[in-house]
């Protein structure tokens, strides 16, 4: 496993990971490159010219997710589940597994963008970010108790609205 020849491939995915390391969100890295207008590789296939677009959320947040780019060889992260409706339809489910599970972890396999505790560092950072998930980082605006806030009734944490400029809590 080598890093792309193409010197402006390496750049454009160094540039995520600097980006990350100096805003710690991927949407803001995302808005970053977007406002600098910043073509982002697209796709490759060996062989072929490679085809450059605008960045999108999900590239991002692939790149900043995936072991490969911290050097690891990965095997084995998701699992694929099949299952048969009554309507006897298939519906297939992907999971993701905790990385106790995954069949092949080596570390230190080839050349990375980023060292493997980084990667980790990364990953912290971004679970930290995951509001559907629990996390509770303060977010814009006048409120002083967001994400600190609970309901005295059912115990769920409260979310932040506003009216006009005044803010106010509410149990949704």
């Amino acid at each position: 496993v080598l890093l792309h020849p193409d010197e402006s491939v390496t750049g454009a995915i160094r540039c995520v990971f600097e980006r990350f390391a100096e805003f710690g969100s991927v949407r803001r890295v995302w808005l970053w490159l977007r406002s600098e207008c910043m073509s982002f590789p697209a796709q490759y296939t060996h062989g072929q010219a490679i085809r450059w677009g605008a960045p999108t959320y999900t590239a991002i947040h692939n790149i900043l997710t995936s072991p490969v780019y911290a050097g690891a060889y990965v095997f084995g992260r998701f699992r694929s589940r099949r299952t048969v409706r009554p309507d006897g339809s298939v519906r297939t489910v992907t999971l993701k597994l905790p990385r106790t599970e995954w069949a092949v972890c080596i570390h230190d396999h080839h050349e990375g963008y980023i060292d493997w505790d980084t990667f980790l560092a990364n990953e912290s950072r971004l679970a930290a970010n995951r509001t559907n998930a629990g996390a509770r980082p303060p977010r814009e605006g006048a409120a002083l108790c967001q994400g600190i806030v609970f309901c005295g009734c059912c115990g769920r944490s409260m979310s932040t609205r506003y009216a006009g400029a005044h803010p106010y809590y509410e149990c949704a």
